[in-house]
């Protein structure tokens, strides 16, 4: 059952950090936000409008980027084996047209045969009918001078590398420059037409290296950007379609998409933020995690900080009171944890202040530097002793921290004297301002959550509050008996480094569940011992329920959990001995696990200390003639017990704490009790009856000099409060 509720309760703690996670990410998105507008390309701009980040000119910057993509050369690759594939096609058109030339010129075949057979001896090349009767037709001279003039241009051009792409062009240059030898028109048309169908550039375009230099040239073009602050549009011009996408990618248009990249930012941010808070509790303070009332008061405390930040922001950025935040974290949780809150408050309260001013060097710095500089020296002044006047104090301090820092920062990033005696000045406030806040709300989370103060315990402490103005009056003795334990807890709580005030306010209740039967606990019965009559096991019984009843009254009462928990824990499951020795002797079989409290045993320093206490005082007592070494070596010999019996197991006492609080324990009960003067007995005659008031306050002092009354003890160890 235990390992399933600390299961549920990390799992409401881990709801409660989503929860807290949507909330800051709510009031994050609506202050950074920007205003939208209602604009179309050609309208007029009704406001001038600012960039509220740096933003890109699209538009401007792929013009650019087209420009540097048409200005690179095409890349190409050699392919030495075209030139030769392509004089051998040539030559072979050639020697065909050749052969049937001489058949032509023998008469071999018909004509309109033989021109069939030629065109197809030079396909894929199409030669015109006319081009071919001139061929067949021209004498063999002025054949082979076309041939070796259409080779040798061939030739030429390729050992002169073709690029792809460029065939058409070689072939004119081709063409004119066999026009320009004075051949017939229709030789040269059919020269040209073999040409044509048999040229390959040997120069092959490299479209992988021709792309790869484009996009590089592309890339190394500048983007155009309009910086944070510069105006994207001016009051009265004309908007431009490059205005209207720089405002839409930055989520100021309204009937266009939002600036989801701001957005997806500050979740990735806040989601760090609230995650390094997370992992601070998860490795230096794991058991706040199972205490999810804690978590939620902590979430609140980053939600109500950020939110009246916002609020105040339209006043000015400097005056947001961030180091509340870190007060109430050190006053109603742990020190510690406040550094790390005050660190992601100082960001968060930081990104609120750029969309407000616009500038992140200035203001977004100051704004971050100065509660991280003050928050951590208000942690440091009133984590010992966060009463209310240091609280103002703490504010005063503040204030005097903001301003000095405001102006260092204003001296380095801005050259109006003016405006950082304005900051200063606002920064100052932030200061009075949190502190202000701070004893405002504190008692609300107080008395919301019940949680244990300070001021609490001081109020706690009060002799006149109901429970202990009950127990005075309805148990006298067991009153008494927890003054001195309380005593006894506070001096062994502040040896070790624990909460004293905590363990003595825990003391004063402790054995409030006895209020419920007074009678049958030995320091309450004046002769009469209802545990004569009853039978062991029904007088264990009464004696282990008082945990159970005091947390009760407790928790009806509205007492916090840790006293609660001093209540039930303070005997943990140890066995009433008395009790069980005695069914032990009445020949019952008696099972020492039907004597025992039902626990748990104590889990924190301070209800270890309180058990401690307990079981000491009320050893003590009861020795004949106590003397220090008595004592002493009763207050080991009973501690030790408990250590042996595992009832600190679960509560983090080391043995070096042990041997503080045994010598705390030791000073305390040497001083209440302390050896007494014995009063003699003296029969005074009637001449001696009348003895001088002086002289009577001389002898009492006397007596009081050598020992002080064990009822004065309880009554100044009664009015004591810490």
């Amino acid at each position: 059952m235990k390992g399933l509720a600390k299961i549920r309760d990390r799992g409401v703690s881990l709801l409660s950090f989503a929860v807290v996670y949507v909330l800051l990410f709510a009031l994050l998105a609506a202050g950074l936000s920007p205003e939208r507008y209602d604009l179309k390309v050609g309208e007029v701009a009704p406001a001038t409008i600012a960039a509220t980040k740096d933003v890109e000119d699209t538009c401007a910057t792929e013009q650019l980027r087209d420009a540097a993509r048409k200005a690179v050369q095409p890349s190409y690759v050699s392919d030495e084996e075209v030139q030769a594939e392509v004089l051998g096609n040539l030559q072979n058109c050639f020697n065909s047209l050749l052969q049937y030339k001489v058949e032509a010129a023998e008469g071999a075949s018909e004509q309109a045969a033989l021109m069939k057979n030629a065109a197809a001896a030079v396909e894929p090349a199409q030669l015109e009918d006319s081009a071919l009767s001139a061929i067949l037709a021209c004498d063999t001279e002025t054949f082979r001078s076309l041939y070796e003039l259409t080779y040798a241009k061939v030739r030429e051009t390729l050992t002169s590398k073709l690029p792809e792409g460029q065939e058409e062009e070689a072939a004119l240059r081709i063409e004119r420059e066999i026009q320009g030898e004075g051949y017939d028109d229709r030789l040269v048309s059919a020269a040209m037409s073999i040409v044509r169908a048999t040229m390959k550039p040997n120069m092959l375009l490299d479209e992988e290296t021709t792309q790869a230099n484009r996009d590089k040239a592309a890339e190394d073009v500048i983007p155009v950007y309009y910086k944070q602050g510069q105006n994207i549009t001016n009051k009265g011009e004309l908007i431009t379609q490059n205005q209207i996408e720089m405002l839409d990618s930055l989520g100021m248009l309204m009937d266009r998409s939002l600036d989801m990249t701001l957005y997806i930012g500050l979740a990735l941010l806040l989601l760090l933020m609230v995650g390094s808070i997370w992992g601070y509790m998860l490795v230096f303070a794991p058991y706040l995690l199972t205490e999810y009332k804690t978590v939620i008061l902590l979430g609140l405390i980053l939600v109500l900080t950020s939110g009246i930040s916002l609020l105040v922001r339209g006043l000015s950025s400097y005056l947001m009171p961030v180091s509340m935040g870190a007060m109430l974290t050190t006053m109603l949780i742990k020190p510690r944890l406040a550094i790390v809150v005050n660190l992601v408050l100082s960001v968060i309260t930081g990104l609120m202040a750029t969309i407000q001013s616009g500038q992140f060097a200035s203001t977004m710095f100051s704004v971050m530097l100065i509660p991280i500089v003050s928050g951590t020296i208000c942690v440091c002044v009133i984590r010992r002793k966060p009463q209310r006047y240091r609280i103002l104090l703490t504010g005063l301090i503040m204030s005097v921290v903001n301003a000095v820092s405001a102006l260092a920062v204003g001296l380095i990033t801005s050259a109006s004297t003016q405006n950082i005696w304005l900051w200063a000045a606002w920064a100052a406030g932030s200061g009075i301002l949190s502190a202000v806040l701070c004893l405002g709300i504190q008692p609300a989370l107080e008395w919301l959550f019940n949680l244990i103060t300070p001021s609490k315990l001081m109020e706690l402490s009060n002799p006149n509050q109901p429970l202990l103005r009950r127990l005075l009056l309805e148990a006298p003795g067991t009153y008494h008996h927890s003054i001195i334990v309380a005593n006894l807890a506070e001096a062994a709580a502040d040896t070790v480094g624990a909460d004293g005030l905590l363990a003595r306010v825990g003391a004063y209740y402790h054995d409030i569940g006895k209020l419920k039967r007074p009678l049958y606990f030995k320091e309450n019965q004046l002769e009469d011992n209802p545990h004569d009559r009853a039978d062991p096991r029904v007088s264990a019984a009464i004696l282990t329920a008082h945990t159970r009843d005091g947390a009760e009254l407790a928790q009806k009462a509205r007492l916090p959990q840790e006293i609660v928990d001093i209540i039930r824990q303070h005997h943990g499951d140890s066995p009433v001995i008395y009790f069980y020795d005695r069914a032990l002797k009445q020949g019952e079989a008696a099972d020492v696990s039907d004597f025992r409290y039902e626990g748990p045993r104590p889990q924190s320093r301070e209800a270890g200390i309180v058990m401690m206490a307990d079981t000491i005082e009320a050893a003590v007592r009861s020795i004949p003639g106590a003397t220090p070494e008595k004592m002493n070596q009763l207050i080991r010999k009973l501690v030790w017990a408990k250590v042996d019996d595992g009832q600190l197991n679960e509560c983090a006492i080391t043995v070096e704490d042990i041997e503080k609080i045994c010598k705390a324990f030791l000073t305390v009960l040497t001083g209440v009790y302390h050896e007494r003067v014995e009063y003699p007995d003296v029969v005074l005659t009637k001449q001696q009856e009348h003895v001088p008031a002086l002289e009577a306050a001389e002898s009492e002092a006397q007596a009081e000099s050598s020992g002080s009354l064990e009822s004065e003890e309880v009554q100044n160890a009664a009015g004591t409060v810490h």
